[in-house]
């Protein structure tokens, strides 16, 4: 019996596949299908501008205008990461330099003091060992 149904099923199903491609190939055929089908591709297009155009008028975004601001977005974002991060790295920069300028300033002022005695203000033996 299991026997009998599947072989039941296969016939029906490839009746089922030929019936289906006869019907497609009739349509592909058919020149009043092809014109049904463009004409509803332009009705589409139509309606398509004409909600754009209403949409306008009633200045309301579209969802084209909509992702066209959000890429747009997405742009200025990275960027600004893109600044701050160079930003940061000249902060740093800077930074280094005040550090070297002021071991440089502090490392010019040590030798005046030992060599001139009125900008010392160590005592009377720090001299003698100079």
């Amino acid at each position: 019996m299991n026997d009998e149904s599947e072989g039941i099923r296969d016939r029906v199903q490839s009746g089922g596949e030929k019936a289906a491609a006869g019907l497609a190939q009739a349509l592909i055929g058919s020149p009043a299908f092809g014109q049904a089908v463009s004409a509803a591709v332009a009705a589409r297009e139509r309606a398509g501008d004409a909600q754009r155009v209403a949409m306008g008028a009633l200045n309301v975004s579209s969802q084209e205008d909509a992702d066209r601001l959000q890429r747009r977005l997405r742009v200025l974002s990275d960027r600004l990461e893109e600044t701050e991060d160079r930003l940061d790295r000249a902060l740093d920069d800077i930074r280094l330099l005040k550090r070297q300028m002021s071991d440089l300033k502090d490392a010019s002022a040590k030798p005046e003091a030992k060599r001139s005695p009125a900008k010392s203000t160590g005592s009377s033996s720090t001299r003698k060992k100079s």
